[in-house]
């Protein structure tokens, strides 16, 4: 096992242990929120036929000059055919999205003729294919639609439907198990005791896994017994894909999950990485599932769920690898003191005028502050050693 690494080290352990998850066909609605396990093309041209842009009249353009009356012979509306073959001088009145007549090549807005009759008298000059979506114009058959290991959202959905894909592969998602740990804690809806605090691990952690569209198998608590934990790990590790522990990572007396693993099959895969706060999270791994143990101070385990956690469950759903994203922000007010310890701070970024800005929400310093959470949506990341930030400096940022 190793100690004391960077998060970059740890990054690629995990990325060596952690695999895709198999994968399933599934129906378009239920591949939302799932990542692509293969590459799918399309199986039509989109538009599949040529059709109007919009209500008006299908004509030749040759004949489209300005006074030229011209007999309208037919009309066809969306979702219809039209058997009338347009020749000089004639037309189809044409509504938005119908299949262009054969032998028309524009369509002229309806505002730019005067009726007559049965005939229409022109007041605009108009262009071949004017007001035509073309045959495959938008996507052509055998285009690639949506490429493997993109996870899908409602455009995604709505592009395969519009190719007629009825159902598609993914990977299937994570089954996360919760594991918190000590005597220390109690659930919410308990009466307090002296000595005791609420168990806010499980609740943030546990709805930030949900909110990120992941379900929760089992959730447990196990008191400071180390080969309860132990024995509890084993087994459940054996139903899941991942565990999520709480507390007893650190290394006092009651910081018992490095002995917790040592009573499974499983082997310590690294113990503290070199951030704060978080630095206290030792991973496993049991069997097949991963073993990610955080911290017992609230911010600590946020932050350290959001580097490793949160990115092992992307890689396992379907990603092609454990990566954390960063960007680039202006910090709008205040400053950063220089430290020799790489940092994540909470943040709350904001657009303006085209720019990324970010300030700082966490007011307090320590781990156990969870007030720092809120009103934030990513982190600012604060390299070690790192010269005094100041406002209007760009910083990293990792979006929650």
């Amino acid at each position: 096992m190793r100690s004391f690494i960077s998060l970059e080290e740890a990054i690629d352990i995990l990325n060596e242990k952690v695999n895709n998850l198999d994968d399933k066909e599934v129906t378009l609605f239920n591949g939302l929120k799932k990542v692509l396990s293969e590459d799918v093309y399309s199986k039509i041209n989109n538009p599949p036929f040529n059709k109007s842009a919009m209500d008006g009249y299908a004509l030749k353009v040759e004949d489209s000059f300005i006074n030229n009356k011209v007999k309208v012979i037919d009309k066809v509306y969306a979702g219809g055919v039209c058997k009338s073959f347009v020749t000089e001088n004639t037309a189809v009145k044409i509504m938005t999205g119908a299949p262009i007549p054969n032998g028309a090549n524009a369509v002229i807005k309806q505002e730019n003729v005067i009726l007559e009759g049965n005939n229409i008298v022109i007041k605009s000059n108009i262009k071949e294919n004017e007001n035509i979506c073309i045959e495959g114009e938008d996507i052509s058959k055998g285009d690639l639609l949506i490429s493997k290991n993109k996870k899908l959202d409602y455009a995604d959905i709505g592009i395969l439907a519009s190719s007629g894909i009825n159902k598609i592969k993914v990977f299937r998602k994570p089954k996360i198990a919760f594991i918190s740990t000590g005597d220390e804690v109690m659930d919410v809806g308990d009466k307090l005791l002296d000595g005791k605090i609420y168990n806010s691990n499980k609740y943030s952690i546990i709805s930030r896994i949900l909110e990120l569209g992941y379900d929760i198998n089992k959730i447990l608590h196990v008191k400071d017994d180390y080969k309860e934990i132990g024995t509890v790990i084993e087994e459940i590790s054996k139903e899941v894909d991942l565990i999520i522990t709480t507390g007893g990572v650190s290394v006092g007396e009651k910081d018992l999950l490095k002995d917790a693993i040592d009573v499974t099959s499983g082997e310590k895969l690294f113990w503290k990485i070199m951030i704060k706060p978080g630095s206290a999270v030792l991973c496993s791994k049991v069997n097949e599932a991963i073993v990610i143990s955080l911290s017992g101070n609230p911010t600590a385990a946020l932050t350290t769920f959001e580097l490793l956690a949160r990115t092992t469950l992307e890689k396992l759903s379907g990603y092609k690898e454990i990566k954390i994203n960063s960007e680039k922000a202006i910090l709008a007010e205040g400053n950063i003191k220089k430290s020799s310890k790489r940092r994540f701070i909470r943040g709350y970024f904001e657009i303006k005028d085209c720019k990324q800005y970010v300030c700082i929400t966490q007011k307090k310093s320590g781990n156990g502050i969870l007030s720092s959470t809120i009103n934030s949506n990513c982190i600012i990341e604060v390299r070690a050693n790192n010269e005094e930030i100041q406002t209007g400096d760009l910083v990293n940022i990792i979006k929650l």
